[in-house]
């Protein structure tokens, strides 16, 4: 997005330099120029300039500001009706309900405006179905390594697995159940959800990780406005980022990695209260 300014529209009044986080807008005499050298290309000062002076290579001076914004108990409200659903009707999603929801992910914050965050959309029955089995085979891979107390180190890195976080105590007592649970025919992967929606970025990114949790968040929080059920399932992020293979079978570039799965469909439990939360652990100074 090359941004320019209509000397004409520009009042001079100075707001599009004090906002500017990397300094490349700046006064010249009787006109204003951005810079190029350091500019992200955020769009900030085209969303400050009071009289639409500022431009990008289209022509268009930013969209304008939605005319209706959550009220704070509105917001709160989303925030604390929101679960964690492991039951799902089977019915499908509708595409254009999920690329609203996608959609929506654009405007989240990202480290120097990098917007890294990419998905893959596994809505099909028959790519489903396929993921699942191929998550299930690592995990029982997985779950053998662990017990094979001579090889374990050389099987681990087989499977592109780190021994010392394969071996937290967590991980000692969960894959062997999940294997368990899976192999007696329970979905404990997509919990029978219609999609799984795959957050990616290239690692060469500015703080790549965060841009996709970002956009995991803004995922859920429009999933669940539009009355959709959502289960960032963590099994399935992990296996992902340790199997190249796996990656390479979805359609992810080598340079990039997974960093969060989120199954998506309709709810097939209801939750008519709100369990509490611990107090926010806060310190002021």
């Amino acid at each position: 997005m090359r941004l320019t300014i209509d000397a004409d529209k520009c009042t001079l009044c100075g707001a599009c330099i004090t906002t500017c986080p990397s300094d490349m807008v700046r006064s010249k005499g009787d006109h204003i120029k951005i810079g190029r050298v350091a500019c992200i290309e955020c769009g900030h000062c085209m969303a400050i300039c009071p009289t639409g002076a500022i431009s990008d290579e289209t022509g268009a001076s930013g969209l304008p500001l939605p005319e209706t914004v959550a009220s704070p108990e509105a917001l709160a409200g989303l925030i604390q009706r929101r679960r964690t659903v492991r039951q799902y009707k089977p019915d499908a999603v509708p595409r254009e309900t999920l690329e609203a929801i996608i959609d929506a992910a654009r405007w989240v914050p990202t480290a120097a405006n990098c917007q890294a965050q990419q998905y893959v959309v596994i809505a099909e029955d028959a790519t489903r179905d396929e993921f699942s089995r191929r998550v299930a085979d690592h995990y029982r891979a997985f779950a053998d390594a662990l017990t094979d107390r001579e090889n374990r180190e050389a099987k681990l890195a087989a499977l592109d697995l780190d021994a010392g976080s394969a071996m937290h105590e967590h991980i000692l007592a969960a894959v062997p159940a999940f294997v368990k649970s899976v192999d007696a025919g329970r979905d404990r992967l997509l919990f029978g959800a219609p999609v799984a929606i795959v957050i990616h970025a290239d690692r060469g990114e500015v703080m790549p990780e965060t841009a996709c949790d970002y956009a995991t968040l803004a995922l859920v929080l429009m999933a669940e406005a539009h009355g959709l059920g959502t289960c960032i399932t963590g099994y399935a992020s992990e296996a992902l980022q340790a199997r190249a293979d796996l990656r390479e079978w979805l359609g992810i570039p080598a340079e990039n990695q997974v960093y969060q799965v989120l199954v998506v469909g309709w709810p097939d439990e209801e939750f008519p209260r709100v369990p509490d939360r611990a107090p926010a652990k806060v310190e002021w100074k």
